[in-house]
């Protein structure tokens, strides 16, 4: 029995029996499908035209999601690829190719990729040559081998199901062998052999070229390191598949091919790759790869805003968060720093607080994590203020709650790191000072936390009863990552020491400071030559700097400067030549390279920001009686649940009702939305004894039509899934849960609530 009120125990065991029959919010087909897309595909605009890969027994409709899936598997969107290919398997349930389809959209995610493949399998004894060699190839690929086959086709559900089952434990057996590596490394290898038998074989298939050209990038960056013999041979594959298709999105492996090679041949698939599947963020942002390369980095901000505005489209359009969306803080934080680097310090400091104030979520965006979007903006605020020199900016952002909260501690230190250096050079030194007694604070803290960190690792390693040598690595680990956040604190503190030391006018020992620290940007130690009088130094920093990273105008206009305090006989010339540069960098696309081609306008890809969405109506009976209607002018938290039937559902709510009077006190008022009728819930409640009551409405959709409109509905399954939705005063969407399971982490969402609702709506401007 879960952990519940007392009233409630006796209630839900009577529900146990129920829920063991039914699977509330949960895929009927199986684990795999729970993580997936759960409403339907539509058909894109510019996705699938460029693309052919016939399936037979495939209509003409399915055919047409068949292929768009493939153009979104060739721009690595693979949760739309993955809705695509569910579609086709809703229009043909027995249709191998389907399953193929989201093993291949699950390529990061080797479990359920696993799981799809053996339903391929299972489902591929008359499948014709081809499919049954791209099935073949990646059933090979998850360790599906010759004796799973007749037991996955042998039509015995029992049979069909032990197989599945050594094929997944066969899986989990392989991860934790030492030797994983070099099994990886013959995986890589037997797909390169197998696709390249479906060339042989079908050399009129580009779509197995496409995919044979890829599998070279993926086995030398995913798979261990087998090396591309020649990425000359890969690009005449390639050059193969544009004869047929010339807008072929395969243009992006022409770029991950060349990306870290040699980037100027790739510009032929950089200047077509937008447009040849523009519904595709990803698209475009891969050429803004090749022109960072090539130090152009107005065409590579271009690219970036391209791929923001085309996920921005796909959001409003889907009604998706941000943090849901594949490589969106990648991108927005790459398009911040091509902002940067060419002078647009404005927009860039606006974009990356703009990333700040976007909504998190527990596991998918949270600052701590440098990878997610609230850590990207972290680092992007830091480095926009520091190279333009934006202190007084700085300050206010600090203290504004843009940089973290304090709870997270690497936070806290860049948070303290970027104040303390803006206040001492702002010449405020006591804020200054009560920055670095703070930060000296954090060393115990960062102790503290590490000790912490090495028993819960060995806590964890007794619990699961791990070997020794398996014990003492991953304590070693733990001690890893740990320490080097204290070594962050040790720089920070060296750090602002430095920048007291240059504050009084001690230049020499700041630089003996700064010389210790880890990662100094060599922009900021030449601030600090320049301070004590070492011109020379400083331009020989500076102009390493601009050698190794060109274009970049913050490094360039200091380089000015170095120059101009050195006073050198020919600091005229050098001068003349640094401001040719600085004014060479584009303005906008009148200024771009011929190669750069034609593109359409930024505003017709879609809008520069995420914008919250005005929530669905809301219009239902009340349990108890009386009528509920949704309107604006109070925030409200709306939870969708599936019925007291469901008992994580009610777990949810029982988790909500001792919050609820924390979410008023914050103005949030709350209602549930539950599958049952009105009569029955009122009944369900009345069973309740009066102190486990919510104390919240519960309305009654028993149609499901509120649950479709706010898409909390599987389209495929047909049934409804759990939902939460923060909506604003104004009836905005601020932030969503949609989820085979409910969200429980209300504590954590009360604190989002507060946070979101705080700051000014400003996002979707511009």
């Amino acid at each position: 029995m879960r952990c519940l009120a007392p009233g409630l125990v006796l209630f839900t065991t009577a529900l146990l029996a129920q829920e063991a029959a039914e699977s509330f919010g949960h895929s009927r087909h199986g684990s795999a499908f729970d993580e997936g897309p759960r409403q339907a595909a539509y058909l894109m605009p510019g996705l699938g035209e460029q693309v052919s890969f016939p399936i037979v027994g495939l209509s003409p409709e399915g055919q047409r999601f068949f292929d768009q899936a493939i153009s979104q598997l060739h721009g690595f969107w693979y949760y739309e690829a993955e809705r695509s290919f569910r579609q086709v398997q809703k229009l043909h349930p027995e249709c191998a190719m389907t399953y193929w389809g989201m093993a291949m959209a699950n390529r990061e995610h080797v479990d359920r990729a696993t799981g799809f493949i053996c339903n391929a399998v299972e489902r591929s004894a008359s499948a014709p040559r081809n499919e049954q060699l791209w099935i073949d190839a990646f059933a090979a690929y998850y360790g599906v081998g010759e004796d799973h086959r007749e037991e996955l086709q042998s039509g015995d559900a029992e049979r069909v199901a032990k197989a599945k089952q050594a094929v997944e434990e066969q899986r989990v057996k392989r991860a934790a062998e030492p030797e994983g590596k070099k099994v990886d490394d013959r995986r890589e290898r037997q797909l390169l052999k197998d696709l390249g038998t479906l060339v042989f074989e079908f050399p009129e298939d580009i779509e197995a070229k496409a995919f044979l050209a890829i599998q070279n990038w993926h086995a030398y960056h995913w798979g261990g390191g087998v090396e591309i013999v020649s990425h000359t041979a890969v690009d005449a594959l390639l050059d193969q598949v544009f004869a047929k298709a010339p807008m072929h999105p395969a243009h992006h492996y022409r770029i991950h091919l060349w990306d870290r090679e040699a980037a100027e041949r790739a510009l032929k698939s950089a200047m077509v790759i937008g447009d040849s599947a523009p519904a595709i963020a990803h698209q475009w942002h891969m050429a803004g790869h090749i022109y960072d390369k090539l130090d152009r980095h107005a065409e590579a901000a271009w690219q970036q805003e391209a791929s923001s505005r085309a996920d921005h489209a796909h959001m409003q359009r889907d009604r998706v968060m941000p943090f849901e969306i594949h490589n969106y803080g990648h991108n927005q934080e790459w398009l911040c720093r091509s902002l940067s680097h060419v002078g647009r310090s404005e927009d860039a400091l606006d974009l990356a607080k703009n990333m700040a104030e976007l909504p998190r979520h527990p596991v998918k965006n949270r600052p701590d994590k440098g990878s997610d979007i609230a850590g990207y903006a972290r680092r992007r605020i830091v480095d926009v203020c520091e190279d333009h020199e934006l202190w007084a900016e700085a300050v206010e952002l600090c203290y504004d709650g843009f940089l973290g909260d304090g709870e997270d501690l690497r936070g806290e230190i860049a948070r303290l790191g970027l104040l303390g250096r803006a206040l001492f050079r702002l010449g405020q030194a006591e804020e200054a000072e009560r920055a670095v007694v703070a930060a000296d604070a954090l060393l115990a803290r960062a102790r503290a936390e590490r000790a912490e960190a090495i028993d819960r690792a060995e806590d964890e390693a007794i619990e699961a009863d791990r070997s020794r040598s398996e014990t003492d690595k991953e304590l070693g680990q733990a001690q890893r990552e740990s320490t080097d956040v204290v070594r962050m604190v040790l720089d920070l503190q060296r750090e602002l020491r430095g920048e007291r030391l240059l504050a009084n006018g001690d230049a020499e020992a700041a630089i003996k400071e700064f010389l210790e620290v880890r990662g100094m940007p060599k922009t900021l130690l030449a601030d600090a030559y320049l301070a004590a009088g070492d011109a020379g130094k400083a331009v020989e920093l500076l102009a390493a700097e601009v050698e190794a990273r060109p274009g970049r105008l913050p490094s360039l206009r200091r380089l000015v400067a170095a120059h101009r305090a050195a006073g050198a006989e020919d600091v005229a010339d050098k001068v003349r030549d640094l401001e040719a540069q600085i004014a060479a960098i584009p303005a906008g696309p009148s200024q771009f390279g011929a190669d750069f081609g034609v593109r359409p306008p930024l505003e017709s890809i879609g809008p520069f920001r995420w914008s919250p969405m005005s929530a669905w109506p809301l219009a239902l009976p009340q349990a108890g009686g009386g009528h509920f209607e949704l309107r604006p002018g109070q925030p409200t938290l709306v939870v969708f649940y599936l019925g007291f039937g469901c008992l994580h559902c009610i777990e949810q709510l029982q988790a909500i009702a001792p919050q609820a009077e924390e979410f008023a006190a914050d103005g949030i008022r709350i209602v549930a939305v539950g599958t049952d009728t009105a009569a029955k819930a009122a009944e369900s409640l009345a069973a309740l004894d009066e102190g486990d009551r919510f104390p919240f409405p519960l309305l009654a959709d028993p149609g499901l039509a509120t649950f479709k409109s706010w898409r909390c509905y599987d389209d495929f399954e047909e049934m409804p899934l759990h939902g939460t939705f923060l909506l604003d005063a104004a009836g905005r969407v601020r932030w969503q849960d949609i989820s085979f399971e409910p969200f429980t982490e209300i504590e954590w969402l009360l604190g989002e609530s507060r946070r979101l609702l705080a700051l000014p709506m400003t996002v979707g401007a511009k």
